[in-house]
């Protein structure tokens, strides 16, 4: 029988059984690495790919977004794969003197699916996966097939022998037989992307697979944060505009403790100013016919919900909603302003496993007393406004810890707070 018709670009499933196989054999030559080299490579590939003028050029437009937020999405994605960072992960979960030792043993083959909303997602995955040991095989999304290849060549400049182990391709997603090919050694294979993507998936790749299905985030602002923080608005602004906010870590609603100062709805005008702002500095990148529908259909209906308020413009769109149950938001830089009588009802206002990280304004021993609760919701990073997009490699994304999750431990309930 003859194979399918492919794209060009794509990858073929003779042509992946090949580099893999390769890739766990160049991979099997590096055991007695010392895991410091290893980050030191990566480290040092991570800062060549931030510098490279094509994928700099190119990457906009498959991405659909514009070339400064492409431009601050590559310059915080070469930031996370950060040696230092590497050496501090590698001796949190592998315990202390762990970076002069080869990694524990683990996977032959750690296999990863990425998600086409944002760019740039094959450096944490390629990253992991060499930080267990592993042989690494990246299926990149659709809208950027672009990095995974650029940070390949940049760690072989580095470093051949580690590149040697590192294999990225592109296939259309539901290619059966690529799949096979990919994955059929690999002892874990990480899924992002939409519930509908994992959940086929899951049923190809069983218990081997870590699904990271669909999820969002949320910022909650206490009345004392209020009061103290003038340049709120402009961070939560930014935390809004990364990637189009596009990410699991896009906040979609802000909750505002009512009786602070300014109050939620000034709070608002205030983010609706601070979005086109940044808007000048990050402009939003060319919207779809659906994205420009879901928007507008957005504003239409809230305009009609008793005590709304809309807060539209090119920076995006503001919706005040004195409800406090969190619903659903399309994207293209669109929030609700949630105002509550207290952010220790966010426990309750929230859906389970849907919230990956919350924003945080409030002092210490209010967002103290919110951690038990929103660990239960499966919340697995709770940081300052204005980080929610930069990541460390260390987060515990789905409340995995990251290399421990690749070799097989079961999940803890692990939640990053960063101060």
């Amino acid at each position: 029988m003859n194979e399918p018709a492919r794209e060009p670009g794509c990858a073929t499933p003779d042509r992946l059984a090949t580099l893999v196989d390769a890739a766990i054999e160049a991979r099997a030559g590096l055991r007695g690495r010392a895991l410091g080299d290893t980050a030191a490579s990566l480290g040092e590939a991570a800062a060549r790919w931030a510098a490279d003028a094509r994928l700099r050029e190119e990457l906009p437009a498959a991405a659909r977004l514009s070339a400064p937020v492409v431009a601050e999405a590559i310059r915080l994605s070469a930031a996370a794969v950060d040696t230092a960072a590497m050496l501090a992960l590698i001796e949190h979960e592998f315990g202390a003197g762990a970076v002069e030792r080869p990694a524990p043993d683990g996977p032959a083959l750690v296999g990863h699916v990425l998600a086409a909303n944002v760019p740039a997602l094959a450096l944490p995955a390629i990253a992991l996966g060499c930080l267990v040991g592993g042989a690494v095989v990246v299926k990149s999304g659709r809208d950027d097939a672009l990095s995974a290849p650029a940070f390949h060549r940049a760690l072989e400049a580095v470093d051949p022998a580690l590149a040697a182990t590192v294999v990225t391709a592109y296939w259309p997603g539901g290619d059966r037989a690529c799949e096979e090919a990919a994955f059929q050694r690999a002892a874990v294979v990480v899924a992002s992307g939409t519930d509908e993507t994992v959940t086929a998936l899951a049923g190809r790749l069983g218990a081997r697979l870590i699904a990271n299905g669909e999820r969002t985030s949320v910022a909650a602002v206490s009345r004392e944060g209020l009061g103290r923080d003038e340049p709120l608005a402009e961070r939560l602004a930014l935390d809004i505009a990364l990637h189009d906010q596009r990410g699991c870590l896009s906040p979609r609603a802000v909750y505002v403790e009512a009786d602070g100062a300014p109050s939620p709805m000034a709070f608002a005008e205030r983010l609706a100013a601070a979005l086109e702002h940044v808007a000048r500095e990050l402009p939003p990148g060319p919207a779809t016919v659906e994205e420009r529908a879901a928007q507008q259909l957005l504003a239409s209906e809230a305009e009609w919900e008793a005590g709304s308020r809309v807060l539209a413009g090119a920076g995006g769109l503001v919706v005040y909603d004195p409800r406090a149950a969190f619903r659903p938001i399309a994207g293209r830089r669109a929030i609700r302003v949630h105002p509550v009588a207290t952010l220790a009802a966010l426990p309750v206002v929230l859906p389970k496993r849907r919230v990956e990280c919350v924003g945080l304004a409030t002092s210490g021993p209010e967002a103290a007393a919110l951690v038990p609760g929103l660990r239960s919701l499966g919340v697995a990073r709770l940081c300052p406004i204005g980080r929610m997009q930069q990541p460390t490699l260390a987060w515990p994304r789905g409340q995995r810890l990251p290399l421990g999750s690749l070799r097989g431990r079961p999940d803890g309930g692990a939640l990053e707070i960063e101060t």
